[in-house]
């Protein structure tokens, strides 16, 4: 008796199994719901930058360390006056970097000797206004900065630019997959995955000049011209359309 019950209990499992598979095929020549098509869309937006950032430092040396030290000083407040008249808030200004370091003599056969230091000090501008990053740079050299480190072009609300080029990517997306399934005389009927890939706004970045900055500006007749140009963002979508 009990090896016949088990025996209908295996026959019972091999028919269930067997409806179960023959459920679960699609009919031959047609696509099931796991056939997909899958495209990678590309998109790009771009805008003219609304804020500029810069670096501007003053180098001064002297035999005494509180002697550089108070130089540079003076000539950093006189800088700060003079792009704070221009409208830059406080909270626009930041220090970046300061540093005071001495200055070695290497004599042939002697040891090394300090004969003098030198005070760095560098200020970070965010200017809210492109078209006055020149005239700050202008003021800062022509007030005791002798250097400017860098100078890049920015936009203050990236979000916007972000989505717009998330919303090119998908539309270029869609429009391979509509003619890949052209091609192949399919339909699509929804999506199975979405992945995606902002990139960053990326500020254009300009290396400035450096030492001598303010003898070539004093020399020069013009204010310094400044062309902000473009700002680029790329998105990049990865696409799984259901397709039958």
């Amino acid at each position: 008796m009990l090896s016949k019950k088990v025996y209908i209990v295996v026959m019972c499992l091999v028919l269930c199994l067997g409806l179960m598979g023959a459920a679960s095929a699609a009919p031959n020549g047609q696509y099931s719901e796991s056939s997909i098509i899958s495209v990678d869309g590309y998109g790009t937006a771009t805008t003219s930058p609304d804020m500029a950032n810069i670096r501007i430092g003053i180098e001064s040396t002297a035999k005494d360390a509180k002697l550089a030290q108070q130089e540079n000083a003076t000539k950093m407040a006189s800088v700060l006056e003079a792009i704070k008249a221009l409208g830059i808030e406080d909270s626009n200004i930041k220090t970046a970097f300061f540093d005071l370091s001495p200055i070695y003599n290497y004599p042939e056969g002697k040891s090394a000797e300090v004969v003098g230091y030198t005070a760095t000090n560098y200020i970070a501008v965010k200017v809210n206004d492109v078209t006055k990053a020149g005239t700050v740079i202008d003021k800062a050299l022509n007030n005791g900065a002798n250097r400017i480190d860098s100078l890049s072009f920015d936009v203050k609300s990236p979000e916007g630019l972000r989505k717009a080029a998330l919303k090119n990517a998908v539309q270029d997306a869609r429009n391979k997959a509509d003619i890949l399934a052209g091609a192949l005389g399919v339909r699509i009927t929804g999506i199975k995955l979405v992945t995606e890939n902002v990139g960053s706004v990326t500020a254009r970045e300009n290396k400035m000049m450096g030492t001598g900055a303010r003898d070539f500006v004093a020399a020069s007749a013009v204010a310094t011209p400044l062309e902000a140009g473009t700002i680029d963002v790329k998105a990049t979508v990865h696409i799984d359309y259901i397709i039958e």
